[in-house]
Parts: C-alpha cells; sequence; structure tokens
C-alpha cells in the first residue's frame, strides 16, 4: 500500500501539469482571438505561440502562469494585507510584551486624532 503513494502522487503532478497546459492553451486561443480575429493568420499565431509556450518554453512559462493565476485568484490581497497594512503600535506598552489592540484601543486612538485635527484646523 505504501509502495503506491509515490506513484500516485507523481500521477497527480502529472494530471494537474495536464490540465494546466490546456487552460494555457484555451487562454491563448481566446487572447488571440480577441486581438487579432479569426482569420488565417490567427490560426498561424495560435500554433506558433502554442507550441513554443506548451512544448519549448514550459519550464519558464508554467511558472511565471501558475503565479499569475494566484495572484489573479486574490492571493495578492492576502499578501498585501500582510505586508503592507497593519495596526500601528499600541498605546502603552513597547516591544514583545506590549498587547495586541482591540476595536476599542483603535476607537479611542481614532477619537483622539480627530479632536487633534479639530484643534489644526482652528
Amino acid at each position: 500500500m505504501i509502495g503506491f503513494f509515490p506513484i500516485f502522487i507523481f500521477e497527480l503532478f502529472s494530471d494537474i501539469n495536464l490540465i494546466l497546459k490546456l487552460f494555457v492553451l484555451m487562454t491563448i486561443v481566446s487572447w488571440i482571438k480577441n486581438h487579432v480575429g479569426s482569420g488565417p493568420l490567427s490560426y498561424i499565431i495560435m500554433l506558433g505561440m502554442g507550441y513554443f509556450i506548451i512544448f519549448d518554453g514550459w519550464k519558464i512559462f508554467g511558472p511565471i502562469y501558475v503565479l499569475y493565476m494566484l495572484l489573479m485568484f486574490g492571493i495578492s490581497g492576502v499578501i498585501i494585507d500582510f505586508f503592507f497594512v497593519g495596526g500601528g503600535q499600541p498605546e502603552g506598552k513597547d516591544g514583545m510584551d506590549s498587547p495586541v489592540s482591540s476595536g476599542a484601543d483603535i476607537q479611542s486612538r481614532m477619537a483622539k486624532q480627530s479632536v487633534a485635527q479639530r484643534m489644526v484646523k482652528r
């Protein structure tokens, strides 16, 4: 039973690779039909780009396409939230021992900022 597990994993990866190549081919066809049209030139471009991207350049284009699809599905929002959006330092202690800010803490900071902004406007 355990001997079949690596075979299952490798077969799963090859199936995923085939499905990914089919999605790339459909993306190429759709992009070319939208930008070039449905004439004979578009079919020549589809064949050329399809052959190059799916067979010759797949080792380069495959990971780029996977990254692009992940970004399109919203992973970029998670990355941006994780790295760039964060609360400021909570009032009080600094460092590792500081408590996690709560909604009440944020509300009091916003009220203080509002009062300070009104004082500046006067």
